[in-house]
């Protein structure tokens, strides 16, 4: 007799699925950036993919910036951007994610690498992404990470550079970075002009600062979605708010636990958050620099949290409605996915 433990794996890993919160530099799979590293040949200490393994680890959020910043000096050429996201893509086909809104953050390369330029970048992960699609059927968008710790004006420049793919494979913003030092408040004209061009707005908050840091971003950038959202539960009244406004939460579940912004599984709100009604989507984040995987992030949801099926099937329900596709494509979605989730429903239970 097949135990239910042994079906479940192969049932969630085939589910259809939407991610909304991926870091494309993030996600680039462990043997093509060991690769990248060799090809550079700036750090020998890495000779293959355990030392890569033992270098993904950390203490806390501001040790994990600066390996991802290690991490980014090694992605140094226009191809290199194209490549990353057409296998970023592929693992994500291979669990069955049929949609992907990935942020990528053009700044972290540019400002030290006078060889690329922002739009340079965005057209070769637009080439990457219409390669992925054509081979494994997987639809994308991107979203412009701004960067808190490059400031305003920065962030502004930037998406004025990147207005032009606005549709053409670009669909919103976002604001990632060091929330502690660098408050949303500080982008509060950026976000106004990038909604009257049509950038959907998405920001990180509540992830390394409190709920005041969530408030900022609803209320003075008027985003559409938050980015983690973990620390809602500091305000009672937030948390109502975020319910009666259906307000998407990006949550990150093994993210916030790696980076130490979340001591333990046990502390973790996303249960709570789910019970009590808000609209949680569950994401990966940098599944490469956490360990973790879409698939992982659901099981972690049934194994630590105690989801059942069909509220694994209401979370990605969530992620398809908070997603920047239209209506029509959504209702699309939708019908995919309850086609798929039944046959698979049959086949495994």
């Amino acid at each position: 007799m097949i135990e239910l433990s042994d079906r479940l794996e192969p049932f969630v890993l085939e589910i259809p699925k939407v991610e909304l919160h991926l870091h494309l530099e993030g996600a680039i799979p462990l043997p093509i950036l060991l690769n990248f590293i060799r090809k550079r040949g700036k750090d020998n200490s890495i000779k293959n993919l355990e030392d890569l393994k033992k270098r993904l680890v950390y203490s806390n959020f501001t040790q994990f910036i600066k390996v991802w910043l290690w991490k980014n000096s090694f992605i140094t050429e226009y191809e290199d951007f194209e490549e990353l996201t057409y296998r970023v893509l592929q693992t994500l086909s291979q669990q069955n994610v049929k949609y992907v809104e990935a942020f990528y953050s053009p700044r972290d390369f540019t400002f030290r690498n006078k060889k690329l330029s922002a739009s340079g970048i965005t057209e070769s992960l637009i080439k990457g992404k219409k390669r992925a699609f054509d081979d494994f059927g997987i639809k994308s968008e991107l979203i412009i990470d701004l960067v808190r710790d490059y400031g305003p004006r920065m962030g502004m420049n930037l998406m004025d550079e990147l207005a032009g793919f606005l549709g053409q494979g670009v669909i919103g913003i976002g604001l990632g970075g060091s929330e502690k030092l660098f408050p949303a408040g500080f982008f509060t004209k950026v976000y106004q002009k990038a909604r009257d061009r049509g950038f959907r707005l998405t920001a990180h908050a509540g992830e390394t600062a409190g709920a005041k840091s969530i408030w900022t971003a609803l209320d003075e950038l008027a985003a559409e979605r938050i980015g983690h959202g973990l620390r809602a539960y500091e305000d009672p009244r937030l948390v109502d708010y975020l319910k009666e406004r259906q307000i998407p939460l990006e949550i990150c579940v093994v993210s916030n636990i790696r980076t130490k912004v979340c001591k333990s599984f046990k502390e973790h709100p996303v249960r709570n958050y789910f019970k009590d009604g808000l609209m949680v989507t569950v994401n990966s984040d940098d599944p490469t620099m956490f360990d973790t995987s879409i698939t992982n992030e659901y099981l972690v949801l049934i194994q630590k949290f105690g989801f059942s099926l069909e509220e694994i099937r209401k979370v990605n329900f969530n992620s398809i409605e908070a997603s920047f596709m239209s209506d029509k494509e959504k209702d699309t979605m939708k019908e995919t996915f309850n086609k798929e989730w039944e046959e698979l429903i049959s086949k495994y239970f």
